[in-house]
């Protein structure tokens, strides 16, 4: 099992070699290519993925078929559509490799098996909400300077990964403005 899963398990609580153990059991490697899906608009999200390598996004289109970006994830990062994952309602919005890309996925029945094994695993939960406050920070009216230190601070890494179009998309402004925000902030 990746280390980072575990880092990222012992922030949200401690978790015995047993259930290290139970969680490896459930977990299932996967390669992705490049512009790989693995949730489609209209699809339920039923797993949630560890990102071991790569990158991806998350988005929906408008009526005029701009691409809006809601998520970004890279290494360490752990991906869901969490409104779709917790009302078992259809996505709308997709998500998609931006490059080649490994990740461990664990599926909703196999969280329910683990929290029906040890109810430590419930603890988990604290990693599915910490999806959502990266979303609700740049759904909020923050500055654009705001947002983009968020990044800065927060996941520098998305800098590196990701081109200024899809970055600008992500903190919900123009190029042309992240342009001016990178100015100003350098």
């Amino acid at each position: 099992m990746h280390n980072g899963i575990l880092e990222l398990l012992a922030k949200a609580g401690k978790f015995s070699e047993k259930e290290n153990s139970l969680l490896k059991q459930e977990l299932l490697f996967k390669k992705l290519e490049k512009d790989d899906f693995i949730l489609k608009k209209g699809e339920v999200c039923s797993s949630i993925y560890f990102v071991i390598s790569g990158s991806f996004y998350q988005y929906n289109t408008d009526s005029e078929i701009n691409v809006n970006i809601v998520d970004l994830y890279v290494t360490n990062d752990w991906i869901l559509n969490h409104k779709s994952f917790t009302t078992r309602k259809p996505s709308k919005n997709s998500i998609q490799a931006f490059e080649n890309s490994s990740v461990y996925e664990l599926s909703i029945d196999s969280i329910h098996k683990l929290i029906a094994q040890s109810q430590s695993f419930l603890q988990m939960g604290k990693i599915l909400e910490e999806s959502t406050s990266r979303i609700d920070f740049f759904d909020n009216n923050n500055t654009p300077d705001e947002k983009y230190r968020y990044i800065i601070t927060s996941k520098p890494s998305l800098l590196q990964q990701f081109p200024q179009t899809i970055i600008a998309s992500y903190l919900k402004m123009t190029p042309e403005t992240l342009s001016r925000v990178r100015k100003r902030l350098s």
